[in-house]
């Protein structure tokens, strides 16, 4: 498998591209935080997505409390990404090694609040998009698309990422641009490049 780096002018033309992609003209947009608020953001301005009602939900995922420590910023920011780049194989590799052991009947299961959403008529929605930077083993985006479908189950519910990254995932995306590369967004915290400013983006 590829790395890949996008620096910020990479992701808004990658992103250009991932909104031609999308069909449908959405009553609402789904960001899953953090990376998906970035896209989020970035795509208002397109008359396609900006009459649509923007919600945000955020789901933790193994891992994230080791990537908060300060010690382990300290060292993503100073390792080269030759040895960055073998570090994210090898996470990704643990990734689809975990596939198999997730349990679906129990994933089927759990259900996620989106603050508002229930005050709007079912009737009114019907599209719906969620959008990501990637999808991994897929299990936050399930999660959120099963709960969704719930709340709305007429809705056309569709996910759109910029990357798919393992195709044994256990959602497979709508649109994405990439498959099978690991991308490192500006936004990244191994990402060395100052060209993003963040706070721009931040929800």
């Amino acid at each position: 498998m590829k790395v890949i780096t996008l620096n910020a002018i990479d992701f808004f033309e990658k992103l250009d591209e991932l909104s031609n992609k999308i069909d449908i003209v959405p009553d609402i947009v789904v960001e899953v935080l953090s990376a998906g608020g970035y896209l989020g953001k970035a795509i208002k301005s397109d008359k396609k997505f900006n009459k649509a009602q923007y919600k945000q939900v955020k789901i933790q995922r193994s891992g994230e409390y080791i990537k908060q420590s300060f010690i382990f910023k300290i060292l993503l920011k100073i390792l080269p990404y030759s040895i960055l780049n073998k570090l994210r194989l090898y996470e990704s590799k643990k990734a689809k090694d975990s596939i198999g052991r997730l349990n679906l009947d129990e994933l089927q299961k759990e259900n996620i609040s989106l603050d508002h959403l229930e005050f709007l008529p079912q009737k009114a929605v019907k599209n719906i998009l969620i959008i990501d930077d990637a999808i991994d083993t897929g299990k936050t985006m399930l999660i959120i698309k099963n709960s969704l479908q719930k709340q709305f189950p007429k809705a056309n519910i569709k996910t759109a990422i910029i990357s798919w990254t393992l195709e044994n995932s256990i959602i497979k995306p709508d649109f994405y641009i990439y498959n099978n590369i690991l991308v490192r967004f500006p936004w990244s915290k191994d990402y060395k490049g100052k060209d993003f400013e963040e706070k721009s983006f931040s929800s």
